[in-house]
């Protein structure tokens, strides 16, 4: 519907702002399963940051060959309304292929578990 869903905050530091917010008790939505970093090197390979220091804060990313962003959303914190926490790496889009990634994240992981 109408109204504002969200507001997204830019940083610098991805991690550290995640780290100093959470220490303020802010809460975040639940990380994506593990092949959804297994699968990001592939999908995503000028990444620079640790994976798995991105994998333990659960941050999530996207981009293309030009670019990504670093990106994580909190749980709602006044009503319906959450903030999304993002960082640029020469990278303008809004993280849309993070819907593909995910879904595909969690298919690879159910095949793996063998629900699929």
């Amino acid at each position: 519907g109408s109204g504002i869903q969200h507001l997204a905050l830019i940083t610098n530091d991805i991690v550290n702002t995640l780290e100093t917010s959470k220490s303020q008790n802010l809460e975040y939505l639940t990380p994506p399963p593990q092949t959804y970093y297994d699968m990001m090197k592939d999908r995503l390979p000028n990444v620079t940051e640790d994976v798995a220091r991105l994998q333990k804060n659960a941050i999530l990313v996207d981009g293309d060959h030009d670019g990504y962003l670093l990106q994580i959303f909190t749980k709602n914190v006044i009503g319906p309304i959450f903030y999304e926490i993002i960082q640029r790496k020469n990278h303008f889009g809004f993280g849309e292929g993070n819907f593909q990634a995910l879904f595909d994240a969690i298919e690879r992981d159910q095949q793996l578990r063998g629900y699929l």
